[in-house]
């Protein structure tokens, strides 16, 4: 029984071992050809060794049940064919890889899978590649890889000892073992491309994935798939109608509100701040007392709407302008999210130092991969702050971070663009402070999240004014996306009402906004203030410029909702019909909505 589950570890290490020298491979044909940088290769081994042992866990599952149930007789031949048949598919696998990433810039997913469809012009694409030499290695790493696996199972078979009839059931404890590599570990995000990313260089990200994990994925995320679910009106109709929304040319002046053109910014994204807390845009009073009393300092936002259901869509609505989409996230898909436009670098080209602050675990959603896309110059997660200050499911608590923040806002050079993310008030809402709001139930634990939340900001905005950056600063405080909770019924436009504050030494004076606009349009107003273009950022308007009738839309699973000033409605694309009407709505404002679901996620599949 003991040499069985020595075998299974022995072949595990093995594949992770030639998942390496696979990775090895790579490097070397990646730099005969001018890509790769020599001195990055020792991390990027190290940090791809994680999704290796991943992938190496899959492949250690079926051997792991022969080990289990299969008489002594047999494991050889087993090995034998099941070794040779795997070594051969990653192998090609990696060939194919190094060429594809040469060719195009990323590594092997499902994309190339469409072009068998049509093999003439499959065929003819890749007339100018090396093959001759692809050939030459695809055969070298399956002889060198037999020879390897041929001797390590030879070894593990002369140590095989006779297991008796009961040991199945440590031996299948063993395989589900597998499942700790497998996730990547024992933290609460499973194992995502983020989880190898680690440097500002793409090169070194993109080498630190494994290819057959990365091909895996994308396949049952079917992120290839350019089948858009959501054209249901003609796409010439759809243009018009999204073009009208964002008209060209000459754009209305901005109004400004700013005392210095350049100043620090400061963008505080809070988790769940959803306007149904608010008292000043119409929500509930005492939950978010410190930030209320904000309200009467700052400008003010009332007809602000977050633009997904989830945080890193909120993210990417925030920093990129991009909408959310209703079946998918594009940070989830760092190949479609690295080509967005971002806040970080627009202002990096601009000369501003960039940060980012969460104390959380980066790799949730491909956070990570995304904000090195971004260029941040600093990133600060949760590893960064000790375990004691951690929760039990997320990480450090807000005050602790801000702490953070305030101590090296001290430090930073002017200008300076610094994006926190908080998370207390997530689930499970736990809080490191006494019950403000009695309950044991889950609006009861929101609430009282929200209420440390608000305390946290409060000392720390508090403690800010005392800071001699504070004069020259912006303030932006904004919900990463709404809530069901607390319930008020059935209206799920209020699930997306949020509110947004603007405040600091940088703001002219206190005021109040009441056009209706989007996530998606902080980054457009937040450049004009600051007189820089921002035709990059195609779905995001001034929210600060006069418009004829301003609007917002937001998506859900398999859904949308659109408002328009004095009125929303909310689509369900299952029923096929509107589910949510405020006021008087039209017929022209469900083909508005329509047309913009249906450019938007064209949009993100042409991405």
């Amino acid at each position: 029984m003991i040499t069985r589950i020595l075998w299974l570890l022995l072949y595990g290490i093995g594949w992770a071992i030639w998942l390496q020298f696979n990775r090895c491979i790579f490097l070397i044909y990646q730099a005969f050809h001018g890509t790769a940088d020599l001195a990055l290769w020792p991390d990027i081994l190290l940090h791809g060794l994680r999704m290796d042992l991943s992938v190496a866990g899959y492949a250690g599952l079926l051997p792991g049940l022969a080990l289990a149930f299969l008489p002594s007789r047999w494991l050889p031949g087993f090995f034998a064919r099941y070794t040779s048949l795997l070594l051969i598919l990653v192998s090609f696998m990696t060939t194919i890889d190094m060429e594809m990433y040469r060719t195009w810039g990323f590594r092997l997913d499902t994309t190339f899978l469409r072009y068998l469809k049509t093999p003439a012009e499959a065929l003819a694409s890749i007339g100018s590649s090396p093959l001759e030499w692809l050939s030459v290695i695809l055969i070298g790493l399956i002889v060198l890889g037999l020879l390897f696996f041929n001797r390590l199972n030879h070894l593990a078979f002369v140590l095989l000892r006779p297991a008796p009839r009961w040991s199945f059931v440590p031996l299948l404890g063993a395989t589900a073992a597998l499942i700790i590599p497998i996730r990547g570990g024992l933290q609460q995000i499973p194992m995502n491309v983020s989880g190898v990313f680690f440097s500002p260089v793409a090169f070194a990200n993109h080498a630190a994935i494994n290819p057959q994990w990365n091909f895996i994925f994308s396949a049952l995320e079917k992120s290839d798939d350019k089948t858009n679910p959501f054209q249901f009106l003609p796409q010439h109709v759809a243009n018009q109608a999204v073009q009208s929304l964002y008209p060209v040319g000459s754009q209305p002046q901005s109004a400004r509100v700013l005392n210095n053109p350049r100043p620090n910014v400061l963008l505080i994204v809070w988790e769940s701040l959803t306007a149904k807390i608010v008292s000043p845009v119409g929500g509930r009073t005492g939950v978010t007392p410190e930030f209320d009393k904000l309200c009467r300092e700052g400008l003010l936002f009332t007809n602000y709407y977050a633009s997904g259901d989830r945080s890193e869509k909120g993210l990417v609505a925030l920093l990129s302008g991009f909408p959310a989409q209703p079946l998918t996230s594009i940070m989830t898909v760092p190949q479609k999210s690295a080509k967005l436009p971002t806040l970080a670098r627009t202002l990096r080209e601009q000369g501003y130092q960039t940060a980012f602050y969460y104390g959380g675990e980066t790799e949730f959603a491909n956070i990570r991969s995304y904000l090195f896309h971004s260029q941040y110059d600093r990133i600060v997660s949760k590893a960064d702050f000790p375990p004691d200050t951690w929760n039990s499911k997320w990480g450090a608590h807000d005050h602790v971070v801000y702490n953070r923040v305030l101590a090296d806002l001290g430090k930073q050079k002017a200008p300076f663009f610094t994006t926190f993310f908080t998370l207390s008030s997530h689930e499970p809402f736990e809080v490191p402070m006494p019950t403000a709001i009695p309950g044991k139930n889950e609006e009861a634990l929101f609430l009282n999240a929200h209420y440390y939340a608000d305390k946290s900001l409060g000392e720390f905005i508090a403690q800010a004014k005392q800071q001699p950056w504070w004069n020259n600063t912006l303030v932006i405080i904004v919900g990463d996306h709404g809530h069901r909770l607390p319930h008020i019924g059935t209206n799920k436009t209020a699930e997306f009402h949020i509110p947004m504050l603007w405040l600091g030494g940088a703001l002219q004076k206190p005021g109040v906004m009441d056009q209706v606009a989007s996530q998606t349009d902080l980054a457009a107003t937040l450049l004009h203030q600051l007189g820089i273009e921002s035709t990059a950022f195609r779905w995001s308007r001034d929210a600060l410029a006069p418009v004829p009738e301003s609007f917002a839309y937001f998506a859900f699973h398999n859904g949308f909702g659109f408002v328009r000033p004095g009125r929303a409605l909310v689509f369900d694309n299952d029923a096929r019909q509107i589910i949510e009407q405020h006021g008087t709505v039209s017929d022209a404002d469900l083909k508005t909505g329509m047309a913009f679901e249906a450019v938007s996620v064209g949009d993100y599949l042409s991405k």
